[in-house]
């Protein structure tokens, strides 16, 4: 398990866990006759459940790769690639609910804008994780696969 935490983890750590708050402050509001109602990332549409996989498929990931969690992912795909989709994915649900919901004449709220903010900081974390590879990890992960360490 690595010791120190680097700038793409801390970035991902931090946005992840403002994504997990995000969900549950409201998304955008409506009027609907006389009541006033007001949507979360869960209440928002498809698009709000999308967001909240993708931010625990990054938490999944970040204790992947720290050790926390069976590695499952990277025997099939890439890490930085892993890392990227996730946030990909976030920030495109954001977006889309973004644009549906304004198309819908609903007033947004903070919640959604924060989760822009979040879904921001995954995608700033997978361009540093991509731009910077952490240097212990390709050399753990070499050794292992040529069966010099055990995992």
């Amino acid at each position: 398990m690595p010791s120190h935490v680097n700038r793409a983890e801390a970035i991902g750590a931090a946005s992840a866990t403002l994504g997990v708050l995000v969900a549950f402050l409201p998304w955008y509001a409506y009027t609907a006759g006389s009541a006033h109602v007001t949507v979360n990332a869960f209440r928002a549409s498809l698009l709000g459940d999308v967001f909240f996989v993708a931010i625990a498929g990054a938490i999944l990931l970040l204790l992947i790769g720290r050790g926390f969690v069976d590695d499952v992912v990277t025997p099939y795909i890439p890490e930085t690639t892993a890392h990227a989709a996730a946030a990909g994915l976030a920030m495109g649900s954001v977006l889309v609910q973004i644009i549906l919901a304004r198309a819908g004449g609903r007033s947004l709220s903070i919640g959604i804008f924060l989760g822009l903010i979040a879904a921001a900081g995954l995608c700033a974390a997978a361009v540093v994780r991509r731009l910077h590879p952490d240097r212990r990890r390709s050399v753990r992960d070499s050794l292992s696969h040529e069966g010099l360490i055990t995992p």
